[in-house]
């Protein structure tokens, strides 16, 4: 055998290959030192691990808690190479869009309001003496439905470049961390 059977080496100490390919790792063994030093320190693990003296096993709960309070805290800057991480504002960018478009609606609903109860109650003369009549209240309404329909494409194209923005800065990421999914 020219290459090394590391892989094949646990179920080897185990017991558990064919009597074929435990006489092929037998035969490589008696010619690799480097093979047979791993399976000599499979051997003293194995011998360590069933010592008397080892530490009572805790269970898998406990051990999951003490690996995961070893592990180091990685910092934000350390999930993407070279510290590439979307600023806040940015991240926060789609909640100011909508609350911004909600606001203007609803200060364009409170004036379309007050334009029907100054019509309803007639009193555009009071409050406006100069103002011509009817027809400019409603040419009032219709730009203001003109502008909430503007608010609402300006609302709608700033999400979708934020969403572009978004999108190809994830798909940057994940092509330099090598784990791009399609």
């Amino acid at each position: 055998m020219s290459q090394h059977i590391l892989e094949w080496l646990p179920a080897y100490h185990d017991g558990e290959l064919s009597a074929g390919r435990r006489q092929q790792v037998e035969k490589h063994l008696l010619t690799c030192p480097d093979c047979s030093a791993e399976l000599q320190a499979i051997e003293d693990l194995s011998a360590l691990l069933k010592a008397e003296h080892s530490p009572r096993l805790t269970s898998p709960e406990r051990f999951a808690a003490q690996v995961q309070l070893r592990l180091p805290h990685s910092s934000p800057q350390e999930i993407h190479p070279g510290g590439k991480v979307l600023p806040r504002w940015v991240l926060g960018a789609p909640l100011a869009l909508l609350i911004g478009w909600a606001f203007l609606q609803a200060a364009l609903i409170v004036t379309a309001i007050i334009l029907n109860a100054v019509q309803v109650f007639g009193l555009q003369n009071q409050l406006w003496p100069n103002w011509v009549g009817a027809e400019s209240l409603i040419e009032a309404v219709g730009s203001l439905f003109a502008l909430n329909l503007g608010l609402l494409v300006l609302t709608a194209g700033l999400w979708s470049v934020w969403l572009a923005f978004w999108w190809v800065w994830n798909r940057s990421q994940n092509l330099e961390i090598g784990t791009d999914r399609i």
